[in-house]
């Protein structure tokens, strides 16, 4: 996302998949009976298989992404949107009460003031309210998308055999992969469609 509403930019964990000794003969045995998906990933010394996903490419391409990110503006928009209605009644209400001062008592602009200033300190109040709740809206969505790319990509990696999918955008740790290693694609692909599949059974089952 190119803006801080919800995930930002992170570089995604290594995925480590059980790769212990037996596993991985039995996992080469069986790959030399099969024929194998073509793939951008490398198998070093015969049985650690590594590719990496483009971060940002991903982010941009991922359509759970996109809706969580206008999801989240939309509630943003709504919240700033009510809050500023709110300051220009009080606004508004200090101006007449400035216009109206002559007519007033002393007493009376006394007490029109301490309600004022009430109104202002609860807006104050909630002005944080309003923040905090988009705080914890960016959070929930921040979580949802890291849940759905961890059980996407346990999933996606012990099906093609990866070991390692290292999470790559030219910066952090990792200053440069072989794009022979990229299937950032195929990932977005499979994201997508798996995203789409659920959107579809999300409308049906209401």
């Amino acid at each position: 996302m190119k803006i801080n509403y919800i995930a930002g930019v992170f570089a995604l964990s290594i995925l480590f998949v059980s790769c212990d000794k037996n596993t991985n003969e039995t996992a080469a045995a069986e790959t030399e009976t099969k024929e194998s998906t073509p793939s951008n990933a490398t198998t070093v010394n015969g049985d650690l298989k590594i590719a990496y996903i483009n971060s940002d490419s991903l982010f941009a391409g991922y359509e759970l992404y996109k809706d969580l990110e206008e999801e989240f503006i939309e509630e943003k928009v709504m919240a700033e949107n009510t809050f500023r209605s709110k300051v220009a009644a009080l606004e508004k209400d200090y101006q007449d009460a400035q216009a109206g001062a002559a007519q007033l008592s002393e007493e009376a602009l006394q007490i029109l003031g301490a309600k004022l200033q009430q109104r202002e300190q609860q807006l104050m109040g909630e002005k944080q309210q309003m923040e905090g709740m988009l705080m914890q809206s960016e959070q929930a969505k921040n979580d949802k998308l890291y849940e759905e790319l961890r059980v996407f990509l346990d999933e996606y990696a012990a099906a093609e055999g990866y070991h390692m999918i290292y999470g790559y955008n030219g910066f952090g740790d990792v200053l440069y992969m072989d794009a022979q290693f990229d299937i950032t694609k195929q990932v977005i692909d499979s994201l997508n469609s798996v995203y789409s599949q659920s959107k579809l059974a999300e409308t049906a089952s209401e």
